[in-house]
């Protein structure tokens, strides 16, 4: 477990039973997290990496002149990317845990397995907002 600011390393092709699994990981851990149940909207695993989506209620939802580029979620939410993690084996055994940066680069803050990258992301929130 340590810290890194780019990884160069490809991840991993999953399989569709490797994506259940995972995805079954990652929907448990969110729903026994108090703080990620709140913020986590939706994740979505493609490309060998998950990704965690949250709602921003957007300034000017309820002005009917203010026009959106995309239609807000329940009329007043956008949803943003949060968080990804990038697994290099099926197992869940080496990931990374990275966030976007505004230059749509994205950095690695943790390196572990898939529940220490969850736990890292619910315990350092404020790099993914």
């Amino acid at each position: 477990m340590s810290k890194m600011w780019r990884s160069n390393s490809k991840p991993i092709k999953l399989e569709t039973a490797d994506k259940g699994r995972i995805d079954a990981i990652v929907s448990q851990f969110i729903l026994v997290s108090s703080r990620l149940k709140e913020i986590v909207h939706r994740s979505e695993i493609k490309a060998g990496r998950i990704y965690l989506y949250r709602l921003h209620e957007q300034f000017g939802w309820d002005n009917p002149d203010v026009q959106f580029i995309k239609p807000l979620i329940d009329g007043k939410y956008a949803e943003f990317l949060m968080a990804r993690i990038t697994l290099y084996d099926i197992h869940g055994e080496k990931c990374e845990a990275d966030y976007q940066r505004h230059t749509e680069q994205w950095v690695n803050l943790f390196t572990g397995n898939i529940t220490e990258c969850l736990s890292f992301i619910e315990h350092n929130e404020q790099w993914f907002q």
